[in-house]
């Protein structure tokens, strides 16, 4: 048995994506997906599970999530279908924000004297935290998944100090949430 979740679609930063969890069984594995195709305010992602032969089958359930990224949108309404081996298995629709979230949020100083910004953002996305003093010469700081606050190692220096966060344009498998 398989199952495929969409389990959040958020617009932070000015970027949207989609969180999947597929949780799966026995001798069912999850094969390369992708990737989004877009068609005017239509999306669809596609995966495919396969059964595995000539290997002994565990009775465990597992999960595995996934972050795709469907990139900058304008403020509107969308659809999502989510396809498996090109079936439609479900179809989402959903509303890009005028506002999207807030990414950074300052904490403060660590005991080590690091300047610490927490990150409002998407599981399985690396975030690159960059600095400026001009807004153009920019120098990347700390690469990090979600959780772990972003560190400025140098905030001292003297001056003004601006950051950003890169999102490259890439999707990770991860672990699914507890089953």
């Amino acid at each position: 048995m398989a199952q495929v979740d969409l389990s959040s679609l958020v617009t932070t930063g000015g970027m949207t994506y989609a969180g999947y969890t597929w949780t799966m069984g026995g001798c069912l594995k999850l094969e390369p997906f992708g990737p989004v195709i877009r068609n005017g305010g239509d999306f669809s992602f596609d995966f495919d599970f396969s059964l595995e032969t000539g290997v002994p089958c565990p009775q465990d359930v597992f999960s595995e999530s996934a972050t795709v990224v469907l990139g900058a949108l304008a403020p509107g309404a969308y659809t999502l279908t989510t396809t498996s081996w090109g079936v439609p298995v479900a179809t989402n629709t959903f509303t890009v924000p005028t506002n999207s979230t807030a990414m950074l949020q300052p904490i403060g100083f660590a005991a080590d004297g690091s300047f610490q910004i927490q990150l409002n953002g998407v599981a399985y996305v690396h975030y690159v935290l960059q600095s400026s003093t001009n807004f153009v010469k920019w120098t990347s700081l700390s690469t990090n998944f979600m959780g772990q606050p972003l560190r400025d190692t140098c905030p001292g220096l003297p001056g003004l100090r601006l950051y950003r966060v890169q999102i490259p344009q890439t999707v990770t498998l991860g672990p699914g949430p507890g089953l």
